[in-house]
């Protein structure tokens, strides 16, 4: 049997060959960065992803790493603290009843330790996938590389290769949905909003500019702060990533004395997008290759990350048990409906709520808000859904 294909190092598709190699099959994890990149990307792991990890052997080694997060806060930007939401809750549904702040590619560096264990799985940096074919039993992925152009030929390939994954490109699939009218920015800067009352996590209501704010270890370990602000789409990079501009936004939300240093700024266009399909014959997609969406509430990644153990679990069957070949079409129906009746509509709600500029809809919900926190039974059930665990639970019973 011939290595399975995996185009994308990322989280996703480092976890896909983690869970292949651990059944006995090979891989070739296919790159186009000469690098796992380390730039702000998304930090928060849920408490079902830190089960699925712990059945393979990682999670002890992202807590050791990460920082434990046992509440986050709702706040808006001009009274303050709305609700504070105490993980907690969940103990009776998780081991692991809290989030944890980690970024990717430090989840990455971890993965890829661990597969330096098995020979069977090779990484090949600087092989970016420009194209795919499939014929009978057998995909071609032809590749670039620093020597020249390769192809490569197997049995199964998995797109793990982002939102314009060239799998899924190469596939009989749609990628519907719609872009928002605003681009992410991320600021990132050392300055400690802890003594001020925040949690190490916290969403920041406002009908003019909202915006979240959390903490992840950082280069050094030593911890930074993130602030994501929504900016006109329209507008320039070079205006918005102006010191002065930069300045004045960030002292919009927190006024203090001097500047503010701020060590790295990113901007992202944002989506809100699902394939129509996961699966085209012997070609698979997962993560932000098959679903997009906005990164509010921290879901994207693992979301990602539960396909991936779906996916690996089916796709090993079939290669060294030998089952039937229909298991992937319910990777498909498992992994895609809750993608469409669950993330997307979580997600966009999110944002909804965030930016809402009616303020009787605002009070309301923010009424409500403290009504869950007031009741255990209402707080378990709300972080339940948010927290993933209800989405996995509505996968795994999908037929």
């Amino acid at each position: 049997m011939r290595p399975v294909l995996i185009a994308g190092a990322g989280p996703v598709g480092l976890t896909a060959a983690l869970n292949l190699v651990r059944r006995g099959v090979a891989v070739i994890v296919l790159e186009a960065g000469d690098r796992i990149a380390d730039d702000p990307r998304a930090g928060t792991i849920h408490p079902p992803t830190l089960e699925l990890f712990a059945t393979v052997g990682v999670t002890e080694a992202m807590l050791a790493r990460g920082y434990v997060v046992r509440n986050y806060q709702y706040r808006d930007r001009r009274t303050g603290v709305v609700a504070d939401f105490d993980l907690g809750a969940l103990a009776d549904d998780t081991p692991y009843p809290f989030r944890l702040m980690l970024e990717q590619h430090k989840i990455c560096g971890i993965l890829i330790e661990m597969l330096k264990a098995y020979p069977e799985c090779r990484l090949l940096m600087e092989h970016r996938v420009t194209q795919v074919t499939q014929h009978g039993d057998e995909v071609t992925a032809t590749v670039a590389t620093p020597a020249g152009e390769t192809s490569f030929r197997a049995d199964w390939m998995i797109g793990c290769d982002g939102g314009r994954s060239q799998v899924r490109k190469s596939m009989q699939v749609e990628f519907s949905g719609f872009t928002y009218e605003e681009r992410f920015l991320v600021l990132s800067t050392r300055y400690d909003f802890a003594p001020h009352g925040y949690a190490l996590t916290n969403y920041i209501a406002d009908p003019d500019e909202w915006c979240a704010l959390f903490k992840v270890p950082g280069h050094d370990e030593r911890g930074i702060w993130r602030v994501v602000f929504p900016v006109d789409a329209r507008a320039s990079p070079d205006l918005i990533f102006e010191e002065t501009a930069v300045q004045r936004r960030i002292q919009g939300f927190h006024p203090k004395a001097g500047h503010y240093d701020v060590t790295h700024r990113n901007l992202y266009d944002v989506h809100q997008r699902v394939a129509s399909c996961y699966r085209d014959g012997r070609l698979l997609i997962a993560g932000d290759a098959a679903h997009i969406n906005n990164p509010l509430g921290g879901m994207g990644m693992n979301f990602g990350l539960h396909d991936a153990f779906n996916l690996a679990d089916k796709l090993a069957a079939i290669i060294r048990d030998g089952a039937d070949e229909a298991l992937l079409d319910r990777y498909d129906r498992q992994r895609r409906t809750v993608a469409q009746d669950y993330l997307q509509r979580q997600t966009i709600e999110n944002k909804k709520n965030i930016e809402q500029k009616d303020p009787r809809e605002r009070e309301r919900f923010h009424a409500e808000l403290r009504a869950i926190t007031a009741d255990h039974d209402k707080l378990r059930a709300y972080l339940l859904r948010v927290a993933m665990i209800e989405g996995v639970r509505r996968s795994a019973a999908i037929t």
